[in-house]
């Protein structure tokens, strides 16, 4: 507050029937340091953000003061600490800052630049390419006709990996041809992360696999115990992490939320990886794949101190509504083959905590999900 620094213990009287004059020995603007101590009887005027003189402990408003020149009026007692902002209130000497980790906020900047820290090391955000496989794709702006479809994956998968904090990349699709495959996995190869999407089962036209053994990709695994998303093929070629999506819209949207989003962050310096968790009441009967772990689409409500999931209708792999509805992916034990009405499940956010609106339990971190069991093609 522009006002005066004084010594409590001076105006502890003071009222405008029975003001204290002071002498005004000092003006500090902001930026300026005091060059004289407050003794008794004395005050130095002072404007907001300036360093307070040795010897005041307290600031009284200049609305609660008469007079302008070497002496002044004060009309109103102040308790010691009024209007002072005391150093090391925001932080103290040796305090932590700021964790390695944290995606920085504007706050953050502001912070960092407080304590003069014009250079940071952060991690870089990813570049990823976005390989779209086969003969029947047209892009966004193409009418389809016949048995052509549109390449909606490319764009879902851009939009995810935008939310993951990587930078994405649409290249050309490429036709079932093993040669024009090949070259346009090769041109992604330039890129940090490599998402393709389609020819990565083991039909007649799926040449995803032969082209990147001939780029020379170490295979991790390929096909996963679940649905949708079963022939979902993993490998790296150097430091890069290959992900060979299939190629039905949300087979593609599940593997990226469950397996390139976490590898995506990760490499973008973040520690909390997986989707944010819930546990959820079934609202009806849910049926579900035994002997493979299911992730089904569902709408999340609140019901007084629980969340209720409700499938979002048909939750076939090319049913993209499934899951652009869904709040979750309830994820379905392959020990079951029904979740009856009430019984209790864990859900994966799809929009964050948000989702619910308030804090909707801990965060999935690089836990399996499904206690290793993978099978090979």
């Amino acid at each position: 507050m522009d006002g005066y620094a004084v010594r409590a213990a001076d105006i502890a009287n003071a009222s405008e029937s029975n003001p204290v004059r002071l002498a005004v020995v000092e003006t500090i603007g902001a930026g300026q340091m005091p060059t004289r101590q407050v003794n008794a009887g004395e005050a130095v005027r002072t404007m907001t953000g300036a360093p307070i003189a040795n010897g005041a402990d307290a600031i009284i408003q200049v609305e609660r003061t008469r007079g302008s020149g070497d002496i002044v009026e004060i009309l109103a007692a102040t308790e010691a600490r009024s209007f002072i902002r005391p150093r090391g209130e925001d932080l103290r000497l040796g305090e932590l800052v700021m964790s390695a980790g944290k995606r920085l906020t504007p706050a953050d900047l502001g912070m960092l630049a407080s304590v003069n820290r014009a250079m940071v090391e952060v991690s870089r955000r990813p570049r990823v390419a976005i390989v779209a496989t086969g003969d029947e794709l047209v892009d966004v702006d193409q009418p389809p006709t016949g048995a052509q479809v549109v390449n909606s994956n490319a764009y879902a998968l851009a939009g995810a990996t935008i939310e993951a904090g990587g930078v994405p990349t649409i290249l050309k699709v490429a036709r079932d041809e093993r040669e024009e495959i090949t070259a346009r996995l090769a041109e992604a190869m330039t890129f940090d992360v490599v998402l393709s999407t389609g020819g990565v089962s083991v039909g007649q036209f799926d040449h995803v696999k032969g082209a990147l053994d001939e780029l020379g990709m170490k295979q991790l695994f390929h096909g996963v115990a679940q649905r949708p998303g079963r022939p979902l093929k993993f490998g790296t070629v150097g430091y890069r992490p290959i992900f060979g999506l299939p190629g039905n819209p949300v087979s593609t949207l599940v593997c990226f939320y469950l397996y390139a989003r976490p590898a995506i962050l990760k490499m973008g310096g973040r520690r909390e990886v997986g989707l944010p968790r819930v546990q959820a009441r079934c609202a009806v009967d849910i049926k579900t794949a035994k002997d493979l772990t299911e992730f089904v689409r569902v709408k999340l409500v609140r019901d007084g101190d629980q969340v209720v999931a409700t499938p979002t209708g048909s939750q076939g792999s090319g049913i993209l509504s499934s899951i652009s509805r869904a709040d979750g992916l309830l994820i379905g034990p392959a020990s079951e083959s029904v979740l009856k009405k009430g019984a209790q499940a864990t859900v994966l956010l799809l929009g964050g905590t948000e989702t619910l609106g308030a804090d909707a339990g801990g965060a999935v971190t690089e836990d399996t999900l499904f206690e290793g069991r993978r099978q090979s093609h």
